[in-house]
């Protein structure tokens, strides 16, 4: 590699960083606590970790005893599986033994040894990841883990190495830029004195830039220091915070503390709910800001690289073709199954057919159709260099009229260019499905063996290898302005981060414009228009994944642990045009570095928001924004536990009066197993009595599934009335305490459950039903209180949700409108429970509608 193209006109790095600018350093330390001391650290890409044990005696032969001071003895060793290449690396070969010497010399110049004579230090260091830098990384993480041993040092001992190139020093070397045949020079350095621990340069270079070079690594190593030092700062503040909670544990075990803390949480209940709630908004809305959001990187070594050679070039080919496949859909009438078989077998692919069909439960209401029949048609291109033991995918849906035609084209001639090359490691299926996701459903089903929707279909006769990765193509037209990136999946499911950062990076590198959510990334992130530009994007995501329907094909992979991403090819009239070759070259380049995976992945997030596609927000970060929410429901919970126990005030007039009758067991159970009847009701009924509403009420088979779900959720506000019929008397005032704590603690369960498995619906459902958990009761006015519980109840939550999402896309709707997108949401929800198995529709109903008809009781208990 030419040094020029280390560095561009601009002044940036292949990296996108700048000639001085360090790579990211991330450290812990004691990882280890059967070492005296240890420490873990990530430079950019490379991982190493670290551990000192010692001072001890002199092991091994006395001969080697230092009279006078310590002897150092260091380790330093790669992992197998550090780099791209997977080979043992035995102890003692040439590389480690000059490391572990290098290291050796570095710290007998930094550890006060004369303090420990007859003594030995042992540090070994061993390389988990190898992006450039081993040595640097490798000082960085043996002196925080020397540091948390607690033996003395005269400074931090920090180091890095830099290159030079195009008369400009290069600081913090990746692997690229140490192997793009630039000079290098590394440097353990104490910054504090200025004192050079260790000096080395592995080529020659001119004396005239030897000056530059120092002062650009003394600068390096002094960053770093930097960093060093706010790490062992933390460690010992957290340490300190330990032996802080150690002390302070008979807190609780004390019974006046005890009681202190608890009248102090009582008194100010109410205020730190309101304190809480509104963090927790605000924690999430503060998720899109960037400085908050981590930046996209790439975690799996053999995709961490885009350098290949895209070199598709029949995209016009591939366009007629789907042209072509278009006149054959138009002439059969749907899926030209005879001409797919023979276009896939002159290609050169094993081409097998599977039929398959699915009662609906109720008409589908876009295409008003009770059985749906169709066949798959796919075609396997054998691994030549491999035992065909793993598979990818690449599909693209048969789409009514003249849609995805073009994305099927595409598919055929990446197949038949995929055929003529020898380095595929893993079979390659090429799948057109009919019908979309009914088809889908039915072709993994077969491919996997199981049946969990009850559908019919047809045995596969070919199958490949497990089956890795998938990517499902939809184009709109011949050409595109932009790639949109579809994550979503069935029940709120992503695939692993690392696929969409691939997809990412591709773009970059072709040139292809790229969104997610539809929008584009803005870098304007400090404006106001910019903060909201990502607070729309995330919050599409967040209200797609709430949804918990699969947003294209690949949503259905994810249920098999399959990574799956759609790629939609958007026609919006920009000026920036991209073609067919250039998406298939994008295709291309993507499945090769599919290919070079030796496992599926999962170093990088599967939980995560995306407010850009350069950036995300992991579990760890929008997590917080839940639990402020949840810690309210335990507070209210405290707070009426302590009313429960508590003792009943003293008479004032100093009469006794008759014991406060405590609640009885059928006053708690009552409303609870009414409200769960009516949620059965809700879930069962519907599609049950479709046939009775159609013969008696003039409406369709939607229709009356629908308008059933209307009247019994309706229904069920007569809740109140009924549990009143079936208990005797007046209901007691522990009575609404003590189901009010039981509807508490059961909404704390649920959403928790609910947010582990989707963030996003658990998040949505907590913003309305906690404020109804946490102020409902029998004493509030009833009229306006009645009214906001019906604001916040779960059918008016997916009303506004719907107007709501509507105008984040920038598509408002009148009233009429989007009240009939609420009617189809409903049957939608319904359908995709039966087809596919989505958790939203059971779950509302049999749930959480129960759950609010709780607080619906307690409101107008008597």
């Amino acid at each position: 590699m030419a040094g020029l193209e280390l560095l561009s006109d601009q002044g940036y790095r292949l990296d996108g960083r700048k000639a001085n600018e360090l790579r990211k350093v991330q450290a812990r330390m004691g990882v280890f606590a059967q070492a005296d001391g240890s420490a873990y650290i990530e430079q950019g890409n490379t991982k190493a970790l670290a551990v000192v044990y010692g001072p001890h005696e002199m092991r091994g032969s006395r001969s080697r005893t230092l009279y006078d001071r310590a002897a150092i003895n260091c380790q330093y060793s790669m992992a197998t599986f550090s780099t791209a290449e997977r080979k043992r690396r035995p102890h003692g070969d040439k590389k480690s033994t000059e490391m572990s010497l290098h290291l050796k010399q570095t710290f007998e110049a930094a550890i006060l040894t004369q303090l420990y004579p007859r003594s030995q230090i042992d540090i070994f260091v061993k390389i988990l990841q190898s992006d450039g830098g081993n040595y640097s990384v490798c000082v960085n993480a043996a002196t925080l883990a020397v540091i948390d041993a607690g033996i003395p040092m005269r400074d931090y001992v920090c180091a890095c190495t830099v290159g030079f190139v195009d008369e400009t020093p290069l600081a913090d070397l990746c692997y690229t830029e140490e192997n793009g045949g630039v000079s290098s020079l590394a440097m353990a350095l104490l910054p504090r004195g200025g004192q050079i621990a260790l000096l080395q340069m592995d080529a020659r270079l001119h004396q005239d830039h030897l000056e530059s070079m120092m002062e650009a690594a003394m600068t390096a190593c002094k960053g770093v220091s930097k960093v060093l030092d706010e790490v062992v700062r933390q460690h010992l503040e957290e340490a300190s915070a330990l032996r802080i909670n150690s002390c302070s544990m008979g807190l609780l075990s004390d019974p006046n503390r005890r009681r202190a803390l608890i009248t102090l949480l009582t008194r100010l209940n109410a205020p730190i709910c309101v304190v809480c709630y509104m963090a927790g908004v605000a924690w999430f809305m503060g998720l899109a800001f960037e400085p908050f959001t981590l930046r996209t990187y790439m975690s799996e070594n053999a995709m961490g690289s885009t350098m290949v050679e895209e070199r598709f070039p029949a995209g016009e080919r591939a366009l007629a073709t789907g042209r072509e496949f278009g006149a054959h859909k138009k002439k059969s009438g749907g899926m030209p199954v005879d001409w797919l078989v023979k276009t896939m077998q002159s290609r050169g692919l094993e081409v097998f057919t599977q039929r398959f069909s699915r009662t609906l439960p109720f008409p589908d209401e876009n295409k008003e159709r009770f059985m749906v029949k169709g066949t798959n048609v796919y075609g396997i291109l054998r691994a030549p260099r491999a035992p065909r033991t793993e598979a990818l995918v690449l599909s693209a849906p048969c789409s009514p009229g003249d849609g995805n035609n073009q994305a099927v084209g595409l598919l055929l001639g990446l197949a038949q260019y995929f055929r003529s090359q020898i380095y595929w490691a893993k079979d390659i299926i090429f799948l057109v499905n009919e019908h979309d996701l009914i088809g889908m459903q039915a072709w993994l089903e077969g491919y996997h063996h199981t049946n969990t929707t009850g559908m019919d279909w047809s045995p596969l006769h070919g199958r490949g290898g497990s089956i890795q990765a998938s990517l499902s193509l939809e184009l709109s037209s011949d050409v595109v302005t932009s790639l949109d990136l579809v994550l979503e999946g069935l029940n709120g499911q992503l695939p692993n981060l690392d696929l969409a950062n691939l997809f990412h990076a591709f773009c970059q590198k072709i040139g292809v414009l790229c969104t997610i959510q539809g929008k584009l990334q803005r870098n304007d992130w400090d404006s106001v228009s910019g903060y909201s530009h990502a607070v729309q994007t995330m919050m599409l995501m967040v209200m797609k994944q709430a949804s918990g329907r699969p947003w294209g094909d690949h949503g259905l992979f994810l249920r098999y642990h399959i990574e799956a991403a759609t790629i939609k090819g958007v026609n919006s009239f920009r000026q920036y045009k991209t073609d067919a070759t250039t998406v298939g070259r994008l295709l291309e380049g993507m499945y090769r570095k599919l290919n070079n995976l030796l496992e599926r992945l999962h170093q990088s997030y599967f939980f995560y928001l995306m407010p850009s596609l350069s950036h995300f927000v992991s579990i760890g970060y929008y997590m917080p924004a839940f639990g402020l929410l949840a810690a309210i429901l335990f507070l209210r919970a405290l707070d009426l536990w302590v009313q429960l126990t508590a003792p009943p005030p003293p008479p004032e007039d100093g009469i006794a009066h008759d014991k406060q009758s405590s609640p009885g067991v059928l006053s708690v159970l009552t409303p609870l197993v009414i409200s769960h009847m009516t949620g059965a009701a809700l879930f069962v009924l519907p599609v049950r009595f479709q046939e009775v509403a159609v013969e008696h009420f003039p409406v369709s088979e939607t229709e009356a599934v629908v308008l059933t779900v209307i009247a019994i959720y309706t229904a069920g506000l007569a809740l109140p009335h009924n549990t009143h019929r079936l208990l005797s008397g007046e209901g007691t005032e522990q009575g609404w305490r003590v189901l009010k704590l039981v509807a508490v603690l059961y909404l704390a369960v649920l959403l928790g459950c609910t947010a582990l498995i989707n963030f996003s619906l658990g998040f949505i459902l907590a913003l309305t039903l906690v404020p109804i958990a946490a102020f409902v009761t029998p004493h509030v006015p009833k009229v306006l209180s009645a009214f906001i519980l019906v604001l916040l109840s779960p059918a008016c939550t997916l009303l506004f949700s719907v107007f709501f999402f509507q105008e984040l896309q920038e598509m408002p709707v009148s009233f009429q409108e989007g009240w009939m997108l609420f009617l189809s949401v409903i049957s939608q929800g319904i359908l995709d429970h039966s087809l596919y198995g989505s958790l939203v529709f059971p779950l509302v109903a049999l749930l959480v509608y129960p759950c609010w008809l709780l607080f619906w009781n307690i409101l107008f208990w008597n």
